[in-house]
């Protein structure tokens, strides 16, 4: 018995014991849809440049290199004739040359301005994704927690039903009751050992779930919280406040807006000039034997300024710009419908929050009278002043109570953190 002992607590202290602080930070860092989305925001961060926006000048470097051995004919108005065979040609050249917009009707400034509308909306993208991992990994916890109270509660009352039988064991002894009363004790204490094995599997699938989200081993094996613990007390008002200003659904509805304003600008850049500066340094240099031109060399500067505007184009470009303000228009009902769906998501998750917490309170104080009935009533039975059926309703009355009081523990925790997420507190 001793060496069970020892063995058992060696087993309980190799175990990993795991806060939800720490299981939220090891989910920051490995889980993958949040790693997947930190490489889109850097991605959308390195194509945000001035490049990309139109607004830097382009430099292309051309060099060519030409051979050719030719036969050549030819007769002048002189009279003069001339006549080559293998007559060879050799060109070499080479140019530098560089090519700028430099107005193209604010096109270009309403890009860089879409292009850092686009890199904020990366980080509200992650932020979200963010905040559904946290969210994902609270409930997993919380129902690990919950599973280990089930099954502690479980393993008292599998004591109680042991208790039972052996009380209805002694008093068939003795003659005041049946061999029913034993076998029907005995089949509700395999009931409860079948329930706690059910539970136990409830707990392992927890527990991968959790382990899944924090992207490592499936088996990983550890410990989590005892208890589920409502502190949260918040204030509907404030709740409100935070989520208008705090809420990602909210923030990225907003960033949409602005990103359909940018896209007016960009189509009404259409109906103003394009004014373009070009630039270049050319060097060419050929050699012929036919002909007579031995060398032809040049080399040297040249420059221009090019200027394009579109007068008419049959008026695509007034309805692009009409059809980009109606899209603009829809954005902002789409926010208006967002901000009002956050509203209910608040209003609704601090009345569920506020609901559940009066349901623990009172299942609390049922689970205490359960529990004071049921020893009454097996003291009870001990002494033959009540029948089995009687014992047997209370001890249901107590399970009852018990996993009553045990979900609904789990169900505020639920509402506390939905309350957290749709204010944008999940993420500090």
């Amino acid at each position: 018995m001793l060496l069970t002992m020892l063995l058992l607590s060696r087993g309980l202290l190799a175990q990993e014991m795991l806060s939800l602080d720490e299981a939220i930070k090891i989910a920051l860092e490995k889980n993958y849809g949040v790693l997947i989305s930190k490489n889109e925001k850097a991605i959308a961060k390195a194509q945000n440049n001035l490049g990309n926006a139109g607004m830097s000048p382009t430099i292309s470097l051309n060099a060519s290199l030409s051979t050719a051995n030719l036969d050549s004919y030819q007769e002048f108005n002189t009279g003069a004739i001339q006549d080559r065979k293998g007559a060879t040609n050799f060109g070499t050249g080479a140019s530098i040359n560089a090519d700028w917009t430099v107005f193209d009707g604010l096109r270009m400034f309403a890009i860089k301005k879409r292009l850092n509308i686009a890199e904020g909306m990366s980080e509200i993208a992650l932020r979200q994704q963010m905040e559904n991992t946290i969210y994902e990994v609270i409930l997993a916890y919380y129902d690990m927690v919950r599973s280990n109270e089930l099954i502690r509660a479980a393993q008292q009352n599998l004591l109680l039903y042991e208790e039972r039988r052996k009380i209805a064991q002694l008093r068939l002894e003795i003659g005041s009751d049946s061999k029913v009363d034993v076998m029907l004790s005995q089949s509700d204490e395999n009931r409860a050992r079948a329930g706690i094995i059910q539970l136990e599997l409830e707990l392992l699938n927890a527990r991968v779930r959790l382990n899944t989200l924090l992207s490592r081993s499936v088996d990983t094996d550890f410990k989590a919280a005892d208890t589920i613990v409502v502190n949260y007390n918040p204030a509907l008002d404030e709740l409100k406040k935070s989520s208008s200003s705090g809420n990602t659904a909210l923030l990225w509805s907003r960033q949409n807006e602005t990103l359909f304003s940018e896209s007016i600008r960009e189509a009404r850049s259409n109906n103003l000039p394009f004014v373009t500066v070009s630039g270049a340094y050319m060097f060419n240099s050929t050699q012929s034997q036919a002909g007579f031109v031995f060398l032809n060399r040049q080399n040297g500067l040249n420059a221009g300024i090019t200027a394009r505007w579109m007068i008419f184009n049959g008026n695509r470009n007034n309805r692009l710009v009409k059809e980009r303000n109606l899209l603009y228009l829809n954005q902002r009902y789409i926010t208006d419908q967002v901000q009002l769906a956050v509203d209910g998501q608040v209003y609704v998750n601090y009345q569920a929050f506020l609901l559940n917490k009066k349901i623990v309170d009172m299942e609390f104080q049922n689970l205490r009278d359960s529990r004071e009935v049921l020893n009454i009533s097996l003291e009870r039975y001990r002494i033959g002043k009540s029948n089995l059926l009687e014992t047997i309703e209370t001890q249901k009355n107590l399970e009852d109570a018990q996993v009553r009081y045990i979900n609904a523990l789990y169900s505020t925790k639920l509402a506390e953190a939905q309350l957290l997420r749709v204010n944008g507190s999940l993420v500090k």
